[in-house]
């Protein structure tokens, strides 16, 4: 009798993997939580349960199908069938898993567990917990949790979308944590409809995008009426497609990872970056990062050229976000940035850089104290200082292996290069051995890798021709920072209409230059007042008979009334 060895050892590898689950099941600390009926241990317990289910690699993306459940293999369809042919939406509520292929039908279901949430008493006040498998969240307004509820149905599609269309697009599995996959976005607020005349409010975001759609197919000369834009294309497929970026509708998700993306493209984008491979053949010339296709290499190459010149200084961005943050980091004045450190008199721009700065005052505690700990130690003639001792020398050791990074200075001759183990070595190099300086509006030296696997300073910028006219011609001075302390004065002059969005004016208020300038004004209109207003006299001599005999004229700012 003949043996199907491959078939065989499939199925010991599903019962090794079915008992490692039962026993993380049996654990006796997770029986302990499950008695004491928390949503802590709910969430913890479905995380562990998709982690298992999603944890192999398989070729064919095949999750392995649990107790009573049909197995689930992702279906090849035509692309433009991707969409409603062959889906498989998964209800992942507690206790639910069940499939639908009608994304009707499956809303219905979804909108019934409104009333199935985990109900949580917070000091007189009820908060409500979603039980949708790795979620966890909860709120205390009950109309946010329907929104949220709602979504998980329509996010819930796009995963059933992205599952087929990996074996469509023939793209490889996702490496990306799936414990966050149904993780939405906040929606504290109802979906509100923008179009021009329309301020109709959702709470369920699929009836949202139907609405819309509807302003869409009644949209004269295909025209975008959304508040501000009035952009007009020639075809009503374009349109739709324009009027995603104000609805923010995503058609395709990652199964594995839960992240929704706005066309196809995106898909295999998100899924080809991370099994890029070295020498596929699409390198960047500038770099030399391999890229996984001719459209991402174009993209990475664009961030080297720079397209936008700051009107401050020299520095120029590839993007306007770049310029944007160039601007808030190095000309707004310190007054601006409202985070202040409650140990020292720095100012932050934004939360994150905050929460960065204030471990350097901890750090500095702790060395001061290892500092006095280590004297103390080697002062002991103890056995436990000296081993102390010998580890606070081995972790040097380890720090010193780790570092792999060189840098060499380009400056110096070929038989005498020195090189560097950290960037900023190299830079004081630089600036006091050979006198270099960084252009205006720069913070620092660059450096990238070389041919040899040095570091090397950046020599060359990619800019485009009218933006370096710009700096050469106009922005090569230094330019006054935005240090002024200004005041404004804002008033809305239109509301927002087909063709164009609400506009305000803004004037300044209360400050120093604007004063300067009125009491200047002022200066000027009294000098020219003391012009018109000044008085030629004109003395003359004459004789007895009343000839002129000489004049002189005198002028005179009094003047007489």
């Amino acid at each position: 009798m003949a043996y199907n060895t491959e078939n065989l050892n499939t199925t010991k590898l599903k019962h090794v993997r079915c008992m490692e689950w039962l026993q993380k099941q049996n654990d006796p600390k997770k029986l302990s939580l499950q008695n004491q009926n928390d949503i802590q241990f709910i969430i913890e317990t479905n995380a562990h349960r998709k982690k298992f289910l999603l944890s192999a690699a398989d070729d064919h993306a095949t999750v392995p199908a649990g107790i009573d459940e049909p197995s689930l293999e992702p279906q090849a369809v035509p692309i433009h069938r991707l969409r409603e042919d062959k889906l498989k939406i998964l209800c992942e509520w507690q206790s639910c898993m069940f499939y639908y292929s009608n994304y009707e039908q499956f809303q219905k279901h979804v909108a019934k567990h409104a009333s199935d949430l985990h109900v949580i008493d917070v000091k007189g006040s009820v908060d409500y917990g979603c039980l949708w498998d790795i979620c966890g969240h909860r709120t205390s307004d009950f109309d946010e949790m329907v929104r949220h509820i709602n979504y998980h149905a329509y996010h819930a599609r796009l995963l059933a979308i992205g599952f087929n269309g990996r074996a469509a697009l023939k793209l490889e599995r996702c490496k990306k944590d799936s414990t966050k996959r149904n993780q939405l976005p906040p929606l504290k607020s109802p979906h509100c409809c923008m179009w021009v005349g329309c301020s109709e409010r959702f709470n369920s975001i699929q009836v949202f995008f139907n609405h819309v759609k509807q302003h869409i197919n009644y949209s004269d000369e295909f025209l975008c009426s959304w508040a501000g834009c009035g952009a007009v294309f020639p075809r009503r497929v374009l349109l739709t497609m324009h009027v995603r970026s104000h609805t923010k509708e995503r058609l395709i998700a990652c199964f594995h990872c839960g992240h929704h993306f706005a066309c196809n493209r995106k898909l295999s984008d998100h899924l080809l970056r991370q099994n890029v491979h070295p020498f596929t053949g699409y390198e960047c010339s500038m770099c030399g990062i391999p890229c996984a296709s001719e459209y991402l290499l174009r993209e990475h190459e664009r961030t080297h050229v720079s397209a936008y010149a700051c009107a401050l200084c020299d520095m120029s961005a590839p993007t306007p976000a770049t310029l944007a943050q160039h601007v808030r980091y190095r000309h707004l004045a310190d007054h601006t940035r409202p985070h202040a450190c409650p140990h020292c008199p720095y100012r932050a721009l934004t939360k994150w850089d905050l929460r960065k700065h204030i471990p350097t005052h901890t750090r500095k505690r702790k060395r001061k104290r290892r500092k006095d700990e280590s004297d103390i130690e080697i002062s002991d003639d103890n056995s436990d200082g000296e081993v102390k001792k010998e580890v606070v020398e081995v972790s040097e050791e380890e720090v010193k292996k780790k570092v792999k990074k060189k840098y060499a200075c380009h400056m110096c001759p070929e038989k005498e290069v020195k090189v560097f183990s950290r960037g900023t070595r190299l830079t004081t190099h630089l600036v006091k051995v050979h006198g270099a300086q960084w252009p205006f509006g720069h913070s620092r030296f660059r450096y990238q890798i070389s041919e040899d696997g040095m570091y090397r300073l950046t020599t060359t910028r990619f800019e485009f021709e009218d933006v370096s006219k710009k700096i050469v011609d106009g922005y090569s001075w230094p330019k006054e920072s935005l240090t002024n302390e200004f005041e404004f004065d804002l008033k809305q002059i239109a509301d927002a209409n087909e063709t164009s969005p609400q506009r305000f004016e803004i004037t300044l208020k209360n400050n120093k230059t604007s004063e300067n300038n009125e009491s200047n004004n002022a200066n000027e209109e009294k000098n020219e007042n003391k012009v018109n207003n000044s008085v030629e006299i004109m003395m003359c001599d004459v004789d007895e008979d009343g000839n002129i005999i000489s004049t002189e004229t005198i002028k005179s700012d009094v003047v007489y009334t």
